[in-house]
């Protein structure tokens, strides 16, 4: 693991792109040419066949599952196959018998316990659009996405199926998906307090939610601008690694934080066409609205832990010292007014 994590970006990425042209085979395509779409937390190919045009996915064993990624795939079968809901449609590797829709391999090269998992998605067609661009006419149609998204898009899980809970104690225990341990001492004590107030804080906001079928389902959890795709005015929702169980508000939080900090000008007529697109699908009270707040400092308490959890990654481990204490002041004048504000980048 220490080889990996000190490899340089082109290092790593040359790395990556040879097991995808290992583990691409497990589908079988005709003529298949792969080129980078992205390389954050997962390498992300677009792949040009004969067959057409889609997106595969690795991801390293040691941050999923077998059951928890075959969980993910099962929830986007069920959206493609019973809502009109654009979103990755993964197809089945070459083993039909086996019905299994992603492929593993294992590498010394990768952290313990040394596993790539692949998975191959349609490709959607669509124009991406910055923070800076969207419009309070796509915040709209993204909120109504959302609210179709936790009514349409729900149903009854398979046996076995396996996703993170994001209730009070499972957004903030040792269970978590944003645990990670500050091994590189990254976080003070100061600091430390300061996050552990911040979980109390939202956790009540969490209780006041509650868990029942009205507030809590299947949840996207990381719809960020780049999340998204647009097509005729219609959005697409893409990225569904951080798919959870979770508060339905919740899955409005991740735009709201990105948007806080890069159109602070016109943040609060963003929130208030994302709010009106989502509540003309799913009525809310104006109470909930309120907890918006406490889940984008939620958020902005994950991304921190997102860092320590991706030091690997040469672009992370350049700016997450200055970016952890820069984000902990923001929480800390969150503490004090209940108002989160932002000037750190999003990664």
């Amino acid at each position: 693991m220490a080889d990996f994590a000190n490899w340089s970006l082109q290092r790593q990425k040359q790395f990556w792109m040879r097991l995808a042209l290992d583990l691409i085979g497990s589908w079988n395509l005709t003529a298949p040419n792969l080129s980078w779409l992205g390389y954050g937390s997962n390498a992300v190919f677009k792949v040009n066949a004969d067959d057409g045009d889609f997106v595969f996915r690795l991801q390293a064993g040691g941050r999923i599952d077998a059951d928890s990624l075959r969980a993910e795939l099962a929830w986007l079968r069920h959206i493609a196959a019973n809502t009109d809901l654009a979103a990755p449609a993964p197809l089945p590797t070459i083993d039909a018998a086996a019905e299994e829709y992603f492929a593993s391999a294992l590498n010394g090269a990768l952290p313990p316990p040394s596993l790539v998992y692949a998975c191959l998605f349609r490709f959607i067609a669509g124009e991406p659009k910055s923070s800076a661009r969207l419009t309070l006419d796509d915040m709209r149609r993204v909120g109504q996405f959302l609210a179709r998204l936790h009514t349409a898009g729900q149903f009854e899980p398979p046996p076995g199926f396996s996703r993170p809970r994001l209730n009070a104690s499972g957004f903030f225990g040792v269970n978590s998906p944003y645990h990670a341990v500050d091994k590189a001492g990254l976080i003070s004590p100061d600091q430390a307090k300061t996050l552990s107030q911040v979980a109390q804080r939202v956790q009540g906001a969490m209780h006041k939610l509650g868990e029942n079928a009205d507030a809590f389902g299947l949840i996207h959890s990381d719809l960020l601008a780049k999340n998204i795709l647009f097509e005729h005015g219609r959005p697409a929702a893409l990225d569904f690694e951080y798919c959870a169980w979770g508060f339905f508000l919740y899955d409005l939080a991740p735009l709201l934080w990105q948007l806080k900090g890069e159109r602070a000008a016109d943040y609060p007529r963003l929130e208030d066409a994302l709010w009106a697109g989502y509540s003309s699908r799913r009525p809310q009270i104006d109470e909930h609205r309120q907890l918006l707040e406490d889940l984008m400092a939620a958020r902005h308490w994950a991304s921190l832990r997102w860092l320590l959890g991706n030091l690997q990654h040469p672009t992370v481990r350049e700016v997450a010292h200055s970016l952890i204490a820069a984000r902990t002041e923001e929480l800390k004048s969150y503490l004090d007014d209940g108002i989160l504000r932002r000037n750190t980048p999003t990664l």
